[in-house]
C-alpha cells in the first residue's frame, strides 16, 4: 500500500477553503480562476492509505473536480449578487461558501497526492469548457449548473460505491460524499431558479449541450476514472441521459 498524508487548509473563521499555501505564495491552478481567500492556514495532516496506481489516478481526476469547485464559488457569488428574491439571493451565496470548502477540501488532498503530468491538452479543454459556461443570460446560466452538478453528483455516486477504492478509504470517502450530498442540494436550489427555462425544449438542448462539453474534459481522464473502477462509457451514456430526468 503507498501511505499518502492529506493536507487541508482552514481558515481562521472554521470554513475549509483557499488556495494551496506554498513558499510564501498564494497559488492556483493556471486553468482556474483564482479565489482570493483571507486567513488560511494549514490544518494538520491527516494519514491516507491508498494503492500507488490509485493515488496517481485520483490525482489526475482531481485536476478537473477541483477546479470545478473553484469556478462555481464565483460563479455562485455572482448570481447571489444579482438575484432579485432575498430567499433564492441568501441560498446562492450559501452554495458559494459550500463550493469554497468543497475547494478547500480537494486541495488538501492534491496536495498529498502524486504531482499529475503536465497536460496542455486538458488545461485547453478545461478553459474552453468554464469560459462558455456563463452567460449574460442568468436563466441559461442556471440551466447550465443543474446540468453540471447534476453530472458531478454521478460522477461521485459511481466513485462512492460500495467496492470501489476509494469508498474503501475512509477519508476520502468521507470527503466525497460530504461534496455529494451539498451538491445535490446546490442542483435542487439551481433548479428553482432555472425552472421556467429547464421545463422547456429549449433548456434541455442548453443542458444537453453542456453536459456534452463536460463529457469531452471528462473523455481526457477516462483512463483515471477506470483506474478508480469506473467504467467511463456507462458514466457517460448516465450524463447523456440527464436532461431527459431535468424538470
Amino acid at each position: 500500500m503507498h501511505t499518502v498524508a492529506i493536507q487541508s487548509v482552514r481558515g481562521r473563521n472554521g470554513l475549509r477553503g483557499g488556495i494551496g499555501y506554498q513558499d510564501g505564495d498564494w497559488r492556483s491552478s493556471s486553468t482556474c480562476l483564482p479565489l482570493a481567500l483571507a486567513g488560511v492556514i494549514e490544518s494538520p495532516r491527516e494519514v491516507l492509505r491508498l494503492s500507488a496506481g490509485h493515488a496517481a489516478a485520483l490525482a489526475e481526476l482531481l485536476q478537473v473536480l477541483s477546479c470545478g469547485e473553484e469556478s462555481a464559488a464565483l460563479t455562485f457569488d455572482h448570481l447571489g449578487n444579482s438575484w432579485q428574491e432575498r430567499s433564492l439571493s441568501w441560498a446562492l451565496a450559501r452554495i458559494a461558501a459550500d463550493e469554497r470548502e468543497h475547494h478547500g477540501l480537494l486541495t488538501g488532498l492534491r496536495a498529498s497526492l502524486p504531482q499529475p503530468r503536465p497536460d496542455p491538452s486538458l488545461e485547453a479543454t478545461m478553459r474552453r469548457f468554464f469560459m462558455r459556461l456563463a452567460d449574460r443570460d442568468v436563466m441559461v446560466h442556471c440551466v447550465r449548473i443543474v446540468a453540471i452538478d447534476s453530472a458531478v453528483c454521478r460522477v461521485l455516486g459511481m466513485l462512492r460505491c460500495r467496492g470501489k477504492p476509494l469508498a474503501d478509504e475512509l477519508q476520502v470517502g468521507s470527503i466525497l460524499r460530504r461534496i455529494h450530498r451539498d451538491e445535490a442540494r446546490h442542483v435542487a436550489i439551481a433548479s428553482r431558479c432555472a425552472t421556467p427555462l429547464l421545463q422547456s425544449v429549449r433548456g434541455r438542448e442548453i443542458a444537453a449541450d453542456a453536459l456534452e462539453q463536460l463529457t469531452q474534459v471528462l473523455r481526457l481522464r477516462a483512463d483515471s476514472l477506470d483506474s478508480l473502477s469506473v467504467d467511463p462509457d456507462r458514466l457517460f451514456a448516465r450524463l447523456c441521459a440527464i436532461p431527459r430526468l431535468l424538470r
